[in-house]
């Protein structure tokens, strides 16, 4: 019963989405990217961010379970180059999840940092760790907000990375 109730919400939630991308005379659609559908769940959004080309089925998952694809569907229509690339996924991630991701950094371990390092092609995340721990020290994080903080994990990401 569990399981037709699961694909059922799905299959609802992925409704409302199905005209995501054709122009509908919107004032807020700023881009006509010419992805389906499905291109939109698999590429874009935290879904697209975390699994993007290694699970395209965790992708599209990931994106309808965490906000009914609603950040897939506005990161393809509004700013449509964060649905490529290992530099925008990372950013992507950092930005949508960084309560997650530092938690994992502060611990060493978890999902979130291990989609890190392969969106950033990070050989090992104990640089990462190392310049953000020091970093989150600092009188500039404890005044800083959440995206300024995103903001430096970021450049610490991408001199640390081969992103």
């Amino acid at each position: 019963m569990l399981k037709k109730i699961a694909i059922a919400s799905v299959i609802a939630a992925m409704i409302p989405f199905g005209a995501a991308n054709a122009d509908l005379g919107s004032s807020f659609k700023s881009a006509d990217t010419g992805r389906t559908i499905e291109q939109i769940y698999k590429q874009c959004g935290i879904g697209g961010a975390l699994f993007g080309n290694s699970s395209p089925i965790l992708a599209i998952i990931s994106n309808v379970t965490w906000d009914l694809g609603t950040t897939a569907a506005t990161s393809d229509s509004m700013s449509p180059e964060t649905c490529q690339g290992g530099n925008v996924r990372a950013a992507v991630l950092i930005k949508e999840a960084f309560p997650s991701v530092e938690k994992d950094l502060a611990s060493g371990q978890g999902a979130h940092l291990s989609a890190l390092q392969s969106v950033a092609n990070c050989d090992s995340a104990a640089s990462v760790r190392a310049q953000y721990g020091q970093y989150a020290q600092t009188a500039a994080y404890r005044t800083a907000t959440q995206d300024q903080n995103a903001e430096a994990l970021f450049s610490i990401v991408k001199t640390s990375c081969a992103i």
